[in-house]
């Protein structure tokens, strides 16, 4: 069976559409593409194998190490306290829920996991030195903008599968995750925040924005293809 998970419309009239919104329509193909990914909906379809999953997950684990030291540039960057403590309450997320929710998950089936040994996959060692070069451009409307597909796909495409009847445990428990109200939450004030730096940004900058937003999409494919095409 045949699920179509997210598909949205290819133009839009509203001029009023806000700056998230629009780094979003400008790139519905790769963002169709990874909501609809096989990846996905072979989660939903309960066929996914779970060699392909637990190989997702440790790269997905060495991932979020790069992803943290950028949450965390941002963090220092930051000039009011609000941005700053958004930032630090994603960095808290990261490392207090989403990495332990992932260990729980990989010990189900892995027994104690060391890293020590997991070696990160080229598709993995791009992303990670692309948001590693990010974060030295202390350029919080840059890192912002190279963060938000990922936070944002993931929720949403976890916000639909939270409805499906899956039954394997490991798939429901993180989905629960990354549907989770805090999720929701999460993302609405990401978009507000990247509103708000597009706002009192010149064109040039607003370029630039929309250029790392489309770059995380592309590494977010490729990302989801490299764990799709993993063989045991």
């Amino acid at each position: 069976m045949k699920y179509v998970l997210y598909l949205a419309i290819q133009h839009y009239k509203d001029s009023n559409i806000s700056f998230s919104e629009d780094l979003k329509y400008n790139n519905i193909d790769k963002w169709n593409k990874i909501l609809n990914h096989k990846f996905i909906i072979e989660i939903v379809e309960d066929i996914l194998p779970i060699s392909k999953f637990i190989f997702y997950m440790k790269q997905d684990r060495i991932f979020l190490g790069s992803f943290c030291n950028l949450v965390a540039a941002a963090s220092r960057v930051a000039v009011d306290k609000e941005t700053k403590r958004w930032f630090q309450s994603l960095m808290d997320t990261t490392t207090r829920y989403e990495i332990p929710m992932q260990n729980e998950i990989l010990h189900q089936f892995e027994g104690n996991l060391e890293l020590i040994g997991v070696s990160a996959e080229k598709p993995t060692c791009d992303y990670v030195s692309y948001l590693e070069r990010v974060s030295n451009s202390q350029d919080l409307a840059i890192i912002l903008s190279t963060i938000a597909p990922c936070l944002w796909t993931y929720y949403e495409f976890s916000e639909s599968l939270i409805k499906k009847a899956i039954k394997t445990k490991a798939f429901k428990q993180w989905i629960q995750f990354y549907s989770s109200k805090k999720s929701q939450k999460q993302v609405g004030q990401m978009k507000e925040l990247l509103n708000k730096l597009a706002k009192n940004a010149d064109e040039i900058k607003k370029f630039d924005m929309k250029n790392h937003f489309l770059v995380s999409c592309s590494f977010e494919i490729e990302f989801w293809n490299m764990a799709y095409s993993y063989m045991q």
